[in-house]
């Protein structure tokens, strides 16, 4: 009887590790799977830390710093180099040019900080005046790659960010970043993947469009078969009944 109960005894203290180890393999597993989010969540935190802001003499810059500039951080988490860098308020049609140095590139994982500076004074106090009772205003950038592939960015605060982190997810260039005002988190994946299914769906109608045949109709072809008629027969205007000539009396021209 004793040994009965030493062994259920030993049973049970071995039961126990197990389940300790299938539950901690499940809290790795998880932990794994949001791995990428609580990385991006604790930088922008960090951001927020004064301990931090040190850090920032370390980075190359892009653009010259003057005053009255934009400046923020821009970091690259795409699979691919950054080589150019543009920049233009969203009501603008043109994009500034090329902010990079021919040499200059961004790794992937690199950090850098921007100095943006808008083209003349006159157009940063319109723009403030017209947004400084609306919204903050928003920005477009252009990012060129290094195998020559370019992707533009929509709808950035610049203004109101410390880090705007560019990625890509199912081959859609996108941007995401915190905002100083409000501590929100904000993306452009939905209004980039919009515009990229916009484009698609013009470009496939335009196909569809030409892919059709085109209806032939040649407008110089006025030609007409008379072979088919027969104009030997009918009325006779040789001469009327009585035997005329088919000429108009004299009397009637007199």
């Amino acid at each position: 009887m004793k040994k009965k109960l030493l062994m259920a005894l030993l049973v049970g203290v071995l039961a126990v590790p197990s389940s300790v180890s299938c539950f901690a393999a499940e809290s790795t597993d998880a932990a794994a799977a949001d791995s990428d989010e609580e990385e991006e969540t604790e930088e922008t935190e960090a951001e927020d830390k004064d301990t931090t802001a040190k850090k920032k003499e370390n980075l190359k810059t892009v653009g010259e710093k003057k005053d009255g500039c934009i400046a923020f951080k821009l970091r690259n988490a795409t699979s691919k180099k950054i080589i150019g860098l543009a920049i233009k308020t969203a009501d603008e049609t043109e994009f500034t040019e090329n902010m990079m140095e021919e040499d200059d590139s961004f790794e992937l994982k690199e950090k850098k900080r921007i100095y943006f500076s808008k083209e003349t004074e006159e157009n940063a106090e319109e723009n403030t005046d017209e947004t400084a009772e609306d919204k903050a205003p928003t920005y477009d950038m252009r990012i060129t790659f290094e195998d020559g592939t370019s992707a533009d960015v929509h709808g950035i605060v610049l203004e109101d960010l410390r880090t705007l982190t560019i990625r890509e997810k199912d081959g859609i260039v996108y941007g995401t970043y915190k905002l100083k005002s409000t501590k929100e988190k904000k993306t452009t994946y939905d209004t980039e993947k919009a515009i990229a299914d916009q484009a698609a769906a013009d470009a496939a109608a335009a196909q569809a469009a030409a892919s059709q045949p085109a209806e032939s109709y040649d407008s110089n072809d006025y030609s007409y078969d008379y072979s088919g008629e027969d104009y030997s027969g009918g009325d006779d205007y040789s001469g009327g009944e009585d035997g005329g000539d088919g000429c108009l009396d004299n009397g009637l021209l007199g």
